[in-house]
């Protein structure tokens, strides 16, 4: 896989190879370092015959390197069938029906059906051959008897059994003499969580050019716009209220932000799935990662909407007065941010996180004390949701540090 590490998966049309992409997905199987055993659900399903007989080459030399592998497989070929040690056969009801090695040509498989009253013909696949056999395939069972019922009165059950035992006792007194080791849920320590799946997160962000340049020009676009229908406001008595204006259209951020978060999470989240479902690494590690890695673009667009929003209309230029404006305007960006990330967590979809965001953002709006005075704020809004809302915060920071001083 080295020649693929930086590629981008992207999607089967656009991205890596369905025989890659199934590499990628069993090594990220192996990262999580599997001490027992290494189970993959049909991992040649939709390859050609080449590329899924790379696929079982590949598993053969992991189990000729120690590791366990136990995979489900359909259809298979004879000679991706052979590949394999062993054979767990289940039918209808997940009840056994033959459980050993499969051998050469699948010879100890056939002479076990062979046994039982089943020959395969010399020209069919063994692994079609025995489905049609127990009745799984489009022929009818072959036999009177029920192949679970010969499964359980047979001699290779018996001597499973007992090869069970023997390695049961022999783990034992393996390891009864060693001190019990710690059992973690993660390969890995926290730390290194992180660090691994933040840069990660880093690099498909960097990868992810229409992201970032949609959001920056949102920000710079409205920030225009805005700045240029107020240009430069004078000290008369409408400039006052223009100037106040200008700051209550700054809450138009998390109404952008939030649009565009939002199915970004929801995309990164469908990944987290699968890869916490293998104990990758945990929820800590990829939250953090992906507020991290909003954080540069957070402020270059916290930049780029401050300084058309700023000076164009004239707002004051002293260096304090200026940077704390700028400080409100990135926190709004970063609340912004993470309020969509904390949606799309606590919803199943992007489509119903859609849904909520007017919802939130009208209340903001209208309970932060512009559009209604405090005063006139109904008592049960006024007691609680006013203080808590932050844009309360946001417009009474900026309103103030405007206005204190002009005639």
């Amino acid at each position: 896989m080295e020649d693929i590490a930086d590629a981008i998966i992207g999607d089967p049309d656009s991205g890596l190879a369905v025989e890659q992409r199934k590499r990628v997905t069993i090594g990220v199987e192996l990262a999580a370092k599997p001490a027992l055993l290494l189970f993959l659900d049909e991992p040649t399903s939709g390859l050609d015959s080449q590329s899924a007989f790379n696929i079982v080459r590949f598993l053969k030399k992991l189990a000729t390197a120690g590791q366990a592998i136990l995979c489900t497989i359909h259809q298979p070929n004879s000679a991706l069938f052979e590949s394999f040690h062993r054979l767990l056969l289940l039918q209808k009801g997940g009840e056994c029906v033959y459980f050993g090695e499969i051998g050469k040509d699948a010879a100890v498989l056939l002479d076990y059906f062979q046994r039982n009253g089943a020959s395969c013909p010399p020209d069919a696949n063994p692994a079609e051959w025995m489905l049609d056999v127990i009745g799984a395939g489009t022929s009818p069972r072959v036999g009177a008897r029920d192949w679970g019922e010969i499964w359980r009165s047979s001699s290779e059950l018996a001597n499973t059994k007992d090869e069970i035992i023997k390695i049961k006792e022999q783990r034992i007194k393996a390891v009864g003499g060693h001190r019990k080791t710690e059992q973690k849920e993660y390969a890995t320590p926290l730390w290194h969580q992180i660090w691994v799946v933040n840069r990660r997160t880093h690099l498909a962000f960097w990868r992810s050019p229409a992201y970032c340049f949609t959001r920056l020009f949102n920000h710079v676009a409205f920030a225009l716009i805005i700045g240029l229908i107020y240009f430069q406001l004078d000290d008369s008595r409408s400039s006052l209220q223009y100037r106040i204006f200008v700051i209550f259209q700054s809450l138009v951020l998390p109404t952008l932000i939030l649009a565009q978060v939002e199915p970004k999470f929801d995309l990164s989240r469908l990944i987290f799935y699968k890869e916490n479902s293998a104990k990758a690494y945990g929820q800590f590690a990829f939250a953090l990662s992906m507020v991290l890695a909003e954080m540069p673009y957070s402020l270059i667009c916290a930049v780029g909407f401050f300084l058309p929003l700023y000076y164009i209309p004239g707002f004051q230029k002293a260096s304090d007065r200026a940077g704390y404006q700028f400080l409100m305007i990135l926190i709004t960006e970063l609340f912004s941010v993470t309020l969509g990330q904390m949606i799309s967590a606590l919803t199943p979809s992007s489509f119903i996180a859609a849904l909520l965001n007017p919802f939130l953002i009208i209340i903001f709006s209208l309970l932060c004390g512009v559009t209604v005075p405090e005063p006139s704020i109904p008592r049960f809004w006024r007691e609680w949701l006013y203080p808590l809302n932050p844009f309360t915060r946001l417009i009474g920071g900026m309103v103030v540090t405007e206005l204190e001083g002009r005639p």
